[in-house]
């Protein structure tokens, strides 16, 4: 059928004819409009978990010391925040029996929390980190993270994992995962079922990208679990973490750099400001992004604080005047 209605349209011959003189008149919004705000409140979530899930295989020394290094960016969306926060580690290794899904010990607490001052939670997080590269070469992250909220939960990693807060689970690996206990479906289905909504639990992945690199193969195991559970996903090929762990920390927080109008708007007549604390800073066109598919505007850098309000002022598109008709002679549009 389209190969007979390519021939067709070769075999017609167009004469398409416009208007002598064509008169274009600019379409300002009309004065009448309204324009339309949307306050949107920049909350936080009231409790998560965070699982750090780490290969202490024999490769993994360079990417143990970036995240390590880099950690402070994550928890700085944690520490005085008010934000009621678990951070734990476990490794890859499943032979180990005293690994296995079992959180890393600093010495006297099995995981981080709100009770700890800013660079004690750096420091801390740092030691239980630094694993070596002695573990298990085959590294079996599902398994360890699946073994740790469940058959250790209520043993040696009580009181991290609690039911009413947020989970996320990241795993830094630059191999595909070789668990054994847990295959991805199984465990898609075992995150899913925690929390009652899809929001509460994340699953992100700093691993070998697709196709791997030089130094990292395909997060096979772990990339499928992050598209379909949500996350973030990372190369682990990347020389820097900064980035990728300030986005895992603004996401485990529940902050947003994204917003969602409420009704669809004129594009170009857009402004936003965000109130915090009682003032209200406005930003330039450049310092945020408009997503018509999305129906959003993202923060390019920014991110509002807790509490903060953010302001999307527009006029919606259905309160637009019509285009003025352009004048001018139509012609004829096309002869045989």
């Amino acid at each position: 059928m389209f190969a007979l209605v390519i021939g067709l349209i070769a075999c017609q011959e167009y004469n398409l004819q416009g208007p002598n003189t064509v008169v274009a008149t600019y379409n300002p919004p009309s004065l009448e409009a309204e324009p339309h705000t949307d306050r949107i409140t920049q909350v936080t979530v009231p409790a998560v978990d965070v699982l750090f899930v780490i290969d202490n295989s024999g490769s993994m020394a360079e990417e143990q010391k970036n995240l390590r290094d880099n950690f402070e960016s994550f928890m700085r969306y944690f520490t005085d925040s008010g934000l009621d926060y678990h951070v734990g580690v476990v490794s890859t290794d499943m032979d180990n029996r005293q690994e296995s899904g079992r959180l890393i010990s600093d010495g006297s607490t099995r995981y981080i929390d709100n009770t700890s001052t800013a660079q004690a939670a750096v420091t801390s997080f740092r030691e239980r980190a630094n694993l070596g590269t002695m573990g298990s070469p085959d590294e079996r992250g599902k398994d360890a993270a699946y073994t740790a909220l469940t058959k250790e939960a209520s043993t040696t990693n009580a009181g991290f994992y609690r039911e009413e807060a947020v989970l996320s689970i990241v795993v830094i690996s630059d191999e595909r995962d070789y668990s054994r206990n847990v295959s991805v479906a199984e465990f898609v289905s075992w995150m899913n079922s925690l929390k009652p909504e899809d929001e509460q639990t994340w699953f992100s992945s700093i691993v070998g990208p697709k196709g791997g690199c030089s130094t990292a193969e395909e997060g096979v195991g772990y990339l499928e679990v992050t598209r379909q559970v949500g996350g973030v996903d990372f190369s682990i090929c990347e020389s820097d973490y900064s980035s990728v762990l300030e986005e895992l920390g603004m996401q485990a927080a529940g902050l947003k750099r994204e917003f969602f109008l409420s009704v669809v708007p004129a594009p170009e007549t857009i402004s936003v400001s965000v109130t915090t604390e009682g003032d209200e800073d406005s930003f330039k066109d450049s310092e945020w992004s408009y997503d018509g598919v999305r129906n959003s505007i993202t923060f390019t850098s920014f991110v509002p604080d807790p509490l903060a309000v953010v302001n999307i002022t527009y006029i919606p598109l259905a309160e637009m005047e019509a285009p003025e008709a352009v004048e001018g002679d139509t012609g004829d549009t096309a002869t045989e």
